[in-house]
């Protein structure tokens, strides 16, 4: 087993998602019947975030993260959005010019390839787009158990963590807030997060090295 194959281990674990984020969604959740989850909303964002930490980890060379934000996707029952559930989605982005060096473009669509494919993973999507930016990759994985990842290398390469389907809604102040990981600094422009908090971002918190995972989130749920 490879170290990049063993750090890896800990982020399937976490039912991890990593995907682009499309015009118009379609990891929309059809559910026959309001599905029972092992976390609310509050209590996904700190072990989605620990996801991405344990990502950036094992990624060689890692330049950092531009940009991060949150959101949802409508969770519906018998074609109808339940308001009651959501699944919530974590987007880190990089920036257009490390977006355009072959490493993020190129190695690290091989790497995941590689990696996910020698743990036996389906690949469902494989894709390589010749555009005005230059080669627009997108590469999706299906594990044993369902759990679709995803990553875009183009434009704009994409990391989007959805974390334990849908969840039950959480009321607005009971959503801790979590710093980023990657190099962005808490509360600054890339810290896309302030629809969450409405009174300002805390920044008390020291955001998670590039290359160091956090030792707990218990302070933070």
């Amino acid at each position: 087993m490879t170290r990049f194959t063993a750090r890896l281990r800990p982020l399937i674990a976490l039912a991890a998602l990593i995907i682009t984020v499309p015009a118009c969604s379609a990891m929309e959740k059809e559910m026959d019947t309001p599905p029972e989850s092992e976390y609310t909303q509050a209590e996904v964002y700190a072990p989605a975030e620990a996801a991405v930490a344990e990502l950036v980890e094992v990624l060689p060379d890692f330049p950092g993260f531009a940009k991060r934000s949150w959101g949802e996707l409508p969770c519906s029952h018998n074609g109808v959005d339940d308001p009651g559930y959501t699944m919530v989605e974590i987007r880190y982005q990089f920036s257009a010019e490390d977006s355009a060096t072959p490493l993020v473009n190129e190695q690290y669509v091989d790497l995941l390839r590689e990696h996910w494919t020698s743990l036996g993973y389906e690949i469902a999507r494989d894709d390589s787009t010749e555009g005005d930016g230059g080669v627009y990759r997108d590469l999706r994985a299906i594990t044993a158990d369902g759990v679709s990842i995803w990553y875009s290398a183009a434009y704009l390469a994409t990391f989007m963590v959805s974390f334990g389907g849908c969840v039950p809604v959480s009321e607005p102040g009971s959503i801790a807030y979590i710093p980023p990981s990657g190099g962005i600094e808490p509360g600054s422009e890339g810290d896309a997060v302030g629809d969450y908090f409405p009174d300002g971002i805390p920044t008390q918190h020291e955001a998670i090295a590039p290359f160091e995972s956090p030792e707990t989130y218990d302070g933070d749920l």
